[in-house]
């Protein structure tokens, strides 16, 4: 997970490193009067400052050992000392926050919430990572909404399903014959450049890595071009008919289509799970499907939002829509709540499938019909 708080541990280092041992031992006498107190039940805010003087001396000498062991991304070690600090003076907050980090590092997300939960509960007020912890805390319990298992487990099956006439169920389509691809004419759209078909292109064929079968067919619309307007228009009608997936790249992407707009006013579908960019909810794609007619999909790329970015990251984030959309078009529509896999429903850097996409999508093509209930396009 992408750190969402600022972590202080630095600065708690310097300011520890500026503590002298004169001052440890000049306080070694009262701070041993206070001993006793740090197990009673806390009443009031805990001290923002980390010192000898509100906690205990060998839990602070932990604290420090931990995180040098942090930085050398001895992470194991690392939470053990910080574990040993809080059975010396089990207040010293800032170890909660140190545990919580490295456990989110390591990816066992449970374990981190924990932590991250202990720490708002022993914190002052005034602790500046409080709004990081919080923000934290919500993105866990989010990737954690469906459990453990589903977040790390060896696939996330369970959480693709569809549903079809009142019922839940699986749907994938029949590999014996390539699916054929249509890109609506996007020539004078605002935005547009012809490499984002060839992105797309490469994004959808990702799957392959997982599916040997799966083929995909593009049906050429140049050839049209020289025909007579009636002609013209009832070939590309032919060729949309035949699709099994539709392509549009609209300047601007509007939910019930732009009756203004030639190419998006040919858009008469079922919305389906939207791919946004979190920082300003742009929509960055949108696969539909025809009610309760699975095997004629429609994917919306707007251009306006990738406008905004670099020619490469551009071609880069086509890619990534396209390898998600044709995830979703290939039966998983649902999302998998671990942001290593291409199919989360966060943003992702790459369009890079992970062992969990690749076990997922070839479970469901190895359903039984006979036990699960399966839609195909046959």
């Amino acid at each position: 997970m992408k750190s969402l708080y600022k972590l202080s541990i630095l600065l708690l280092i310097q300011f520890l490193s500026t503590l002298t041992l004169g001052t440890y031992v000049q306080a070694e006498v009262d701070h041993q009067h206070k001993s006793d107190k740090k197990t009673e039940p806390i009443e009031k805010d805990l001290p923002l400052e980390i010192s000898e003087k509100y906690y205990k001396k060998d839990a602070i000498l932990k604290f420090n050992e931990a995180v040098k062991n942090w930085e050398s991304k001895n992470i194991d070690e690392a939470i053990s000392l910080w574990n040993e600090s809080l059975k010396i003076d089990p207040t010293l907050w800032t170890n909660y926050l140190g545990i919580a980090q490295a456990y989110d590092q390591k990816k066992e997300y449970s374990k981190a919430l924990e932590a991250f939960q202990s720490y708002l509960k022993l914190a002052p007020k005034a602790a500046e990572d409080r709004k990081g912890a919080e923000d934290a805390i919500s993105y866990l319990s989010h990737l954690l909404q469906h459990g453990e298992k589903e977040l790390t487990g060896e696939d996330y099956l369970s959480l693709v399903k569809t549903k079809h006439e009142g019922s839940e169920l699986y749907t994938r389509w029949d590999l014996k014959n390539p699916l054929k691809i249509y890109f609506f004419p996007s020539e004078g759209v605002i935005n547009y450049k012809q490499e984002f078909q060839d992105a797309f292109l490469s994004g959808a064929i990702i799957w392959q890595q997982a599916l040997p079968d799966l083929k995909f067919e593009v049906l050429n619309n140049d050839s049209f071009e020289k025909l007579k307007a009636t002609e013209k228009k009832e070939k590309e009608k032919q060729a949309q008919e035949v699709a099994d997936i539709k392509v549009v790249f609209p300047s601007k992407f509007k939910a019930k289509g732009d009756q203004n707009n030639k190419i998006v006013s040919q858009i008469e579908a079922q919305s389906f799970p939207i791919i946004r960019d979190k920082t300003n909810f742009r929509v960055l794609g949108v696969v539909m499907v025809s009610p309760y007619i699975y095997d004629q999909a429609q994917i919306a790329i707007p251009l306006e939002p990738l406008s905004k970015l670099k020619d490469e990251d551009q071609i880069r984030k086509v890619k990534t829509i396209a390898a998600r959309e044709i995830g979703h078009v290939l039966g998983l529509w649902g999302f998998s709540p671990n942001p290593d896999d291409i199919m989360f429903e966060g943003e992702i850097k790459e369009p890079k499938l992970s062992d969990r996409d690749m076990r997922t999508i070839k479970k469901l093509y190895e359903l039984d019909p006979e036990k699960e209930k399966v839609l195909t396009n046959l």
